[in-house]
């Protein structure tokens, strides 16, 4: 009687560890790229959310975004309110 040996699998173990390992490293080297900052600023803008700083409540069909940042010169003009398109169904 032959014995089969059957192939031996990465344990899944291995795998989500890799994974873990993976994202702890951009984790670390976006911190020690410096570039954190940039991209918390580009989270928090109104453009980042596909809209629109307006100086006056938004229209039907928009929403206001809460803790938005518009641009210097959007400020500069009175527009501090982030107006986002609603789809309707």
């Amino acid at each position: 009687m032959s014995k089969i040996k059957k192939a031996q699998g990465m344990p899944i173990n291995v795998i989500i560890i890799a994974a873990l390992a993976l994202v702890v490293l951009f984790v670390l080297a976006t911190l020690f790229t410096g570039r954190t900052k940039l991209f918390a600023e580009n989270l928090e803008s109104c453009a980042s959310k596909q809209g629109v700083c307006k100086n006056t409540p938004c229209d039907t069909g928009e929403a206001a975004v809460p803790n938005t940042k518009c641009s210097q010169e959007e400020i500069n003009a009175g527009k501090k309110t982030c107006c986002v398109k609603v789809f309707s169904t």
